[in-house]
């Protein structure tokens, strides 16, 4: 049989309104786990999700382990730590750099 989930059940919130921008920032690991450093705005460290309801954003967290130490390039709405809606549109490499997904980069000890 199927487990049921305890405590009471989520109610889903409504779909956030989308303004998308262009996000451009290196992935860096803060306190053990991936995310995206503002290129204009450093202090910024922001989490990146495809969801579009705030209920289903650490769910659909996009892991950003191979693009650790890169910079990429984000479709996507800033809501509070996140960037929702988020596409990776593309990714930049230093010339002489490793083109290729860096899973050599250490394992995030937490989402």
């Amino acid at each position: 049989m199927l487990e049921q989930p305890s405590g009471p059940p989520q109610q889903p919130t409504a779909k956030l309104e989308r303004k998308t921008e262009v996000f451009t920032g290196k992935v860096v690991m803060v306190d053990g786990a991936y995310r995206l450093q503002l290129l204009k705005d450093p202090d910024m460290v922001l989490r990146l999700t495809r969801a579009r309801r705030e209920n289903e954003f650490a769910q659909q967290q996009i892991n950003l382990r191979k693009y650790y130490e890169k910079t990429i390039s984000v479709n996507g709405t800033l809501h509070d730590e996140w960037i929702f809606g988020a596409d990776i549109v593309g990714q930049w490499t230093p010339p002489g750099g490793d083109t290729g997904p860096n899973m050599s980069a250490p394992k995030a000890s937490r989402p």
